[in-house]
């Protein structure tokens, strides 16, 4: 290809054009916002200032398409989270889970990972920016060919001729309408309302600080008891602990930070009761709703034009509790790689990119919203013997607690080093009934 435009510089957006950077001779990232050479919350990123996590799959993908860049950010201020005594604790309605050794997380900001990852991508050669924002596309005899984009702080728009055009615009994406536009019908769209809202705020950290013994807590509710959403409370950058908690409909928390302190203070975990007596606050507490999981079926269009695909959000965004954003993005773009190695790809519709595509896709919903759909306030059709799948789910979670192959298992669908099926495996459900019967 001599040119690919990449819309949005968000995470897709960038793990998009370092794959795009070995293809192209140019790539061109088309961004609104402006962005400084530091990690700030960028206006575009709403939910930049939430908890991001650089969990399993991602991390690794991540660090193959830009080898030593997790290493530089730990060097710079990124926490490594192991998981163990001391390290990651996981709780379950209160009980804390037994560990599960070995593993590690990188914990950040969304802003630090996010301007770590657009300097190494820009330090490319034939990597640049564009500031403007993507208002349609142009095609021709049955391809996309570019892209109309407004200049920042202009009202007309330009054409931005391309070989490949990539939609990274996120949840918000508007590809169905330049679609429509084009005369090529949209994708069907699923959705799972969750009316899910989360709060969070910066807390000062002594160097070396543990709460309780603990450097990370998560806790979490099985979903018949799921009244609340999951809270946390993680190392990042700066010497800050980045906390979160979460309820869904009228149990949304608010920008107020004694309702905040009540939530932590009154958390089954023990660390996060301490954080609000322990910690001064660093921060405002910062809001986001999030109201439904949304996915996109591409794969399944009768006609897509040629010199297209889309990326991240604007295929699939998930509930954010579970972390897998990041992680399904990334793998997108190793699909992504792909599917550009095929001889004559960007000169037919992408069905072979947007196939692998739902593979991970699959993957992150089955699991995300097998869970979502058994809670109580989620109105959705349910699935045949679904107060079965719903007790196994539940069977699967209480097993966490005390047995550490179960949940070294459930740690690695979460983190998409693993399919849904591990979970179901008759050895592991073995264990589950075990531990069903200990509990009793």
């Amino acid at each position: 290809m001599r040119t690919a435009l990449v819309l949005g510089g968000s995470i897709a957006g960038l793990v998009a054009a370092r794959v795009l950077a070995d293809h192209a001779d140019q790539v061109w990232i088309v961004e609104p916002d402006q962005l400084a050479d530091a990690p700030v919350i960028r206006r575009g990123a709403p939910h930049g200032s939430q908890a991001h996590t650089l969990l399993g799959r991602g991390r690794t993908v991540i660090e193959r398409l830009l080898p030593g860049v997790v290493r530089q950010m730990v060097r710079e201020g990124g926490q490594l989270v192991t998981s163990g005594p001391g390290g990651a604790q996981w709780f379950l309605d209160g009980r804390p889970k037994v560990p599960v050794r070995g593993g590690s997380v990188v914990s950040v900001s969304r802003p630090f990972l996010e301007w770590h990852l657009r300097r190494r991508v820009l330090a490319l050669p034939n990597v640049a920016l564009v500031a403007g924002t993507a208002v349609g596309l142009t095609a021709t005899a049955g391809r996309v060919d570019g892209a109309l984009v407004r200049a920042r702080g202009h009202t007309d728009a330009e054409r931005h001729g391309a070989d490949l055009v990539v939609d990274a615009t996120g949840r918000s994406s508007r590809l169905a309408d330049w679609l429509g536009r084009l005369d090529y019908p949209a994708p069907d769209k699923h959705r799972m309302a969750l009316d899910l809202g989360y709060a969070t705020c910066l807390f000062h950290r002594e160097p070396g600080q543990r709460l309780a013994g603990q450097v990370a807590v998560y806790s979490v509710h099985t979903p018949s008891r799921a009244r609340t959403g999951p809270s946390s409370m993680t190392p990042v950058e700066g010497n800050r602990w980045l906390t979160l908690v979460s309820g869904y409909g009228d149990r949304r928390p608010g920008r107020d930070l004694d309702g905040f302190l009540q939530r932590c203070r009154s958390n089954p975990a023990t660390p996060l009761r301490l954080l609000p007596d322990a910690c001064e606050p660093a921060s405002e507490v910062y809001v986001h709703r999030f109201p439904d999981s949304v996915r996109r079926d591409f794969d399944r269009l009768d006609r897509f034009p040629a010199g297209l695909v889309a990326i991240g959000d604007a295929v699939a965004s998930f509930n954010p509790t579970y972390g897998q954003g990041i992680s399904v993005a990334a793998v997108q773009a190793l699909a992504l790689a792909e599917w550009l190695a095929e001889p004559g790809a960007v000169d037919r519709p992408a069905y072979g990119y947007f196939r692998r595509v739902r593979a991970v896709v699959d993957d992150a919903w089955e699991f995300s919203a097998a869970q979502d759909c058994y809670l109580p306030h989620v109105t959705v059709a349910r699935p045949f013997g679904w107060r079965l799948r719903r007790g196994l789910a539940e069977a699967v979670q209480h097993a966490t607690v005390t047995d550490e192959v179960v949940h070294r298992a459930f740690l690695e669908v979460v983190n998409l080093t693993a399919g849904p099926g591990r979970l179901r495996r008759p050895d592991l459900l073995w264990r589950v009934g075990a531990a069903a019967l200990r509990r009793r």
